[in-house]
């Protein structure tokens, strides 16, 4: 009696065992599906997008402690912008910052998710997101430039119009050089 017990304490183990998840299978399934996405053109009805955004979920799901998780959220959300789904995207930003605050580049999370806003065209909330940014991460990489942005009113400018803003500043600059 004591060895069927044990032999069916063994079997629900193996059973159970079965349908837990394997951190290293999803993320080479992951990385692999990256690799294959690389060279071309992501959009949103492209099966392999779909299925790489699904995976990305299920990861953060399975191992929200891992330290990829944050990673993959990321990852997740410029994809969304680049498919045109800047609001999940921001959706997404806000779940890496408020369950990963410790994560190296949360000012990295907080500059992309204005960027998402940006992309929604939610001009205001892009703006309050950068102006947050740069007061939060003054010294994150992004920082200055975002600090410029805000001043010279170029959240939402287009390229032209950011081409004719540089265009102007090096011509500032040269009459400045000249000058002296």
């Amino acid at each position: 009696m004591k060895r069927m017990a044990f032999a069916a304490l063994v079997v629900a183990g193996l059973m159970a065992g079965c349908g837990s998840p394997d951190r290293d299978s999803e993320v080479a399934a992951i990385e692999h599906l990256k690799q294959k996405l690389s060279p071309r053109e992501v959009i949103s009805d492209d099966p392999d997008v779909v299925q790489l955004l699904e995976m990305y979920r299920t990861f953060v799901a399975d191992f929200p402690d891992d330290s990829l998780a944050p990673v993959y959220l990321i990852e997740a959300a410029e994809m969304n912008i680049a498919i045109d789904d800047p609001m999940q995207a921001v959706a997404l930003l806000d779940t890496a910052i408020a369950q990963y605050p410790g994560y190296e580049d949360v000012g990295g999370c907080v500059f992309l998710k204005g960027s998402a806003y940006e992309k929604a065209e939610m001009f205001d909330s892009a703006r309050a997101v950068y102006a947050y940014f740069v007061e939060a991460y003054p010294e994150h990489a992004l920082a200055s430039s975002t600090r410029i942005m805000l001043e010279h009113n170029l959240v939402g400018a287009t390229q032209e119009e950011l081409i004719d803003y540089l265009l102007q500043m090096s011509n500032n600059a040269n009459l400045v050089q000249s000058a002296q």
